[in-house]
Order: structure tokens, then C-alpha cells, then sequence
């Protein structure tokens, strides 16, 4: 894990790592977080939960719901449509608690978000993420460079960047998909 700057309570993280233990069977665990709350361009940078399936499904994964928000309709649809499990914790709510969220990313292997709170906070903790983003123009924000996959911010973040809006996110899952197969690989 690459080191941040950004410090989890150290106990949280280990009781939610072990309840992790429990439920992940020694799966990785991977947080997933699909839309943004920006009320100026949010939806330019989010996608439904179901976009996601192709990276979700058939992978030996212990998914983490990191969507701050409502998301029981589509988890629950991704499970009936996909045979995908979404594990959601209710005892924390990242609209009201960022320690215990802080605390909850530290505990995990990976994160693959679109630019929202769980990637800066994912960055800030050193955790590795995987950054959906919109193409230039469309609320790409100036701290995730065009010209480059990575953050200067945060060295744990890379980018899988939309190169035309009218493609939609295809292509960009496809690419998450691919180098999670290599990355999942790696750890065997």
C-alpha cells in the first residue's frame, strides 16, 4: 500500500477488517462508488450501478458499497440482473460520519470510484484506487491532469479516463475490467 497523508483511526480499520475477514472468505476486498453529488456537473461524472456489472461480475471479490446515498434499489437490482452481492454497511453513513468512512477505505485492497469523496479520501489514505473520469470538458475538475493517468496528489490514484462523452462508459469499464483480471492475477 502506498502511504498518504491521511491518517484512519487505526482500531476502526481493524475491527473493519476483520468483520471483512468474516465475510470476504480471504477475498480482496474492493470498495465501489458510481455517482457524484455535485449539483453543477455530478451527473457528467457518474454512472448507474449496473454500468458497472461487466467489472463486478464473475470476479472472486468481496464488493464494498461506498456510495454515500441511497443504493438498496440498485444493489438489489444488481444482484437480481447480475448475481452480483454488494456488501452495504449501515453503520456507516458517509453523508454523516467521515471518520468511520476513512476507517472503512483504509480497510480495504482497492477502490474503484468516479471522482467523488471516496477517491479523495481513498488518495489521502494511500489506499489504491481506480479513478472513472469524464473527458476533458465535461467536470473533469483541474486536479486530475488530462495529459496524464496518475495524480500528483495522490500517488495511489490511477485514472481510466473517457477519451469522447458520446462513447459513453464502455470503454472505460472495459479498461477497469481488464486490469482487475491482471491485478487480481498478480495476487494469486
Amino acid at each position: 500500500m502506498v502511504s498518504g497523508f491521511l491518517i484512519a483511526d487505526a482500531g476502526e480499520s481493524a475491527r473493519q477488517r476483520s468483520r471483512h475477514d468474516v465475510l470476504a472468505g480471504g477475498r480482496p476486498r474492493i470498495g465501489v462508488a458510481w455517482r457524484s453529488g455535485n449539483a453543477d456537473y455530478g451527473w457528467h461524472k457518474s454512472l448507474r450501478l449496473a454500468d458497472l456489472a461487466p467489472v463486478l461480475r464473475q470476479r472472486p471479490v468481496f464488493w464494498v458499497d461506498l456510495q454515500y446515498g441511497d443504493t438498496r434499489t440498485e444493489r438489489t437490482a444488481l444482484a437480481a440482473e447480475h448475481g452480483v452481492d454488494l456488501w452495504h454497511d449501515d453503520a456507516v453513513d458517509p453523508l454523516a460520519d467521515l471518520d468511520a468512512v476513512a476507517a472503512q477505505i483504509a480497510a480495504l485492497d482497492l477502490v474503484i470510484s468516479v471522482s467523488n469523496t471516496a477517491v479523495h479520501l481513498a488518495g489521502a489514505l494511500g489506499v489504491p484506487t481506480w479513478l472513472l473520469l469524464p473527458p476533458p470538458g465535461y467536470g473533469l475538475l483541474w486536479y486530475w491532469s488530462v495529459d496524464r493517468p496518475d495524480s500528483p496528489f495522490y500517488p495511489a490514484v490511477r485514472g481510466f479516463r473517457q477519451q469522447d462523452a458520446a462513447a459513453g462508459w464502455g470503454a472505460v469499464v472495459a479498461g477497469v475490467a481488464e486490469a482487475l483480471d491482471g491485478w487480481l492475477a498478480a495476487r494469486a
